[in-house]
């Protein structure tokens, strides 16, 4: 997979193989499996005390973070792809920050999941040699994640 602005400030992601199709799909995968609750009531959680937010935020937050994850899913799968399995999907500027939040949400639930953070210098396949194969395919989608939000921060978003 390649990923690359463009002179129109959009954001090329080459697929090269139905694997990166994969992976790009696990974004909305990932961001839609949080442990527990959904992500607008965890948030909620930290603003108990307040009776209107449970009431007017958090259904907002709700909608607008499966919104998100929705956008993200119909870009991925209505791009086109060859007979191959190669394709090239675009993030404009005025979705980037659609694609921002729903990548921020499959690497909280990717943290809560499986406390990525702890594995934060073990990116390399030698480190991860021995940990669980699922584990291992978490820590590089969630390193892939934060690579796409710091390309779309450093090109894209304003």
């Amino acid at each position: 997979m390649r990923v690359a602005p463009t002179l129109d400030k959009s954001l090329r992601i080459d697929a090269e193989s139905p694997t990166d199709w994969l992976v790009l799909e696990m974004i909305c995968t990932d961001a839609s499996h949080m442990p527990d609750e959904p992500l607008a009531d965890k948030l909620a959680d930290f603003m108990a005390a307040d009776e209107d937010w449970n009431e007017l935020i958090t259904p907002e937050l709700s909608d607008q973070f499966n919104e998100q994850i929705l956008h993200v899913s119909r870009a991925i799968s209505t791009a086109e792809k060859g007979n191959d399995l190669t394709g090239s999907l675009f993030i404009t500027s005025e979705e980037a920050d659609i694609w921002f939040g729903a990548l921020n949400q499959a690497r909280l639930s990717l943290e809560e999941r499986h406390e990525i953070s702890q594995y934060e210098n073990d990116i390399d396949e030698e480190a991860l040699e021995y940990e669980d194969p699922s584990l291992k395919a978490a820590i590089i989608r969630y390193h892939f994640y934060t690579s796409l939000q710091s390309i779309m921060l450093d090109y894209i978003l304003d």
